[in-house]
């Protein structure tokens, strides 16, 4: 048997034994191996000690179960904890809140048995980026933290937080980072926080190891709003100082217009031949159609108003996560990534439908979503002044944008619960859509 099948055993008798008291001896005799070479290999195959991998796969047996009713303090005995401050303290360490607020903000899944096989190349990421980073001129101990997208719900599997300083990023949209680069650059110059690289010890701005790329960022001082920030009283304010941020950004990539490279995309076409029609088709096989004339609506009068909106590069993926705040107001933006030339209330619109979806433990986050959406359209006009056609398309930019992720997620399994948050929303929205735009 292979190194990593012997893991495996010993893996498979820890999730057979969360509940139970396990030794470092009797997981190294089912391996196979001496405890002191036990211990030194599963570091190296998993990324993280025997000790941390048993705590961290009972807290997620164990918030899967507080979810489904059980006591809290009966799961923390249950699972090893002498005390509940002391499962508390780990939860904590692990998730970064507490077990309460986690529950808030995610849906707890029943955690699936690790296959370390199918698994390793995620496992060992800890250990991967410890020698990646040696790439780099940083102290040799190393503090590297997970990040979260989707308002803090997500754990991001590709961006960590490096001894609270810098931010270390990973994927395979090599010209897409090479955008992110020239962007924050130009916005870097012109004042606006943005994250820039940090250069390897060989002078370059990242690296490239097989296909994928390593990126070192400086780390923008602040954090994004939480939900329950966005939505909270002064949310009209909150939704101007958004409008405005992405204003003011828009007037420096507008200069820039000329002369960094981005792909030209045409919203319309886009929408029309492929969003539009797989949208109908989707909406039917899930049972809650729209009606024809929001299809005919959006397809006349779209089409007439588009060849007037104005464009240049934006930032195409402004989501509430992706804009930080410090001392309460905007200190700067991430990700240019898959930045483009497209139609510039593209964004505003996209921060404000990120803001909807991002608020699921928002009750009455539907009621309150226009005062947002006007504050973003109203701190827009006051940087960057809305003519009267981007008036009148505010409305199908947004149809636009939610059915695009409509039809992106169709068929994606794994994000079955977005997908139909997404097709909830674009009812709502259509449903009220006197209540949402009559102000603007």
């Amino acid at each position: 048997m292979t190194t990593i099948q012997l893991l495996q055993k010993s893996i498979d008798y820890i999730e057979e034994n969360l509940k139970s008291e396990l030794s470092l001896s009797e997981l190294a005799e089912i391996s196979g191996f001496s405890t002191f070479h036990f211990c030194r290999i599963f570091s190296n195959y998993v990324g993280m000690p025997v000790a941390a991998f048993i705590t961290k796969r009972r807290l997620y047996h164990g918030i899967y179960e507080i979810q489904i009713g059980k006591k809290t303090i009966d799961i923390a005995l249950l699972y090893g904890f002498n005390t509940y401050a002391g499962f508390f303290k780990a939860f904590k360490r692990e998730f970064g809140c507490s077990p309460t607020k986690y529950l808030k903000l995610n849906t707890a899944k029943k955690p699936m048995a690790v296959n370390l096989i199918r698994e390793a190349k995620i496992m060992l990421t800890q250990r991967e980026i410890k020698q990646i980073l040696s790439n780099w001129n940083l102290d040799s101990n190393l503090e590297i933290e997970d990040t979260f997208t989707l308002g803090g719900t997500a754990k991001s599997d590709s961006t960590w937080l490096i001894n609270g300083k810098y931010i270390f990023k990973t994927g395979k949209n090599i010209a897409g980072l090479k955008t992110h680069i020239a962007i924050s650059k130009e916005l870097e110059k012109s004042g606006v926080l943005a994250a820039t690289p940090i250069k390897t010890i060989e002078d370059e701005d990242f690296i490239i190891k097989d296909d994928k790329y390593f990126c070192l960022t400086n780390h923008i001082k602040g954090k994004f709003l939480t939900p329950e920030e966005r939505y909270a009283e002064n949310r009209i304010e909150i939704g101007e100082k958004y409008g405005e941020a992405i204003g003011n950004l828009h007037k420096i990539l507008k200069k820039q217009d000329k002369n960094l490279e981005v792909n030209d995309n045409n919203l319309l076409k886009t929408v029309l031949g492929w969003a539009l029609p797989q949208t109908k088709i989707t909406m039917e096989q899930w049972g809650c159609p729209l009606p024809d004339r929001f299809y005919e609506d959006f397809t006349e009068n779209f089409s007439k108003l588009y060849n007037e909106l104005p464009r240049h590069i934006i930032h195409r993926d402004p989501n509430p996560s992706n804009i930080m705040f410090h001392n309460d107001e905007v200190s700067g933006f991430i990700d240019f990534e898959i930045s483009e030339r497209n139609v510039r209330i593209f964004d505003p619109c996209y921060c404000a439908t990120g803001i909807l979806a991002e608020a699921t433990t928002i009750a009455d986050r539907f009621e309150k979503w226009d005062e947002i959406l006007k504050g973003i359209i109203t701190g827009y006009d006051n940087i960057c002044k809305l003519t009267e056609a981007e008036k009148l398309a505010i409305p199908y930019v947004i149809y636009s944008i939610q059915m695009i992720f409509i039809a992106w997620l169709d068929g994606k399994e794994e994000l079955k619960n977005l997908a139909m948050q997404n097709r909830k929303m674009l009812i709502w929205i259509w449903e009220n859509k006197d209540k949402c735009f009559e102000s603007l």
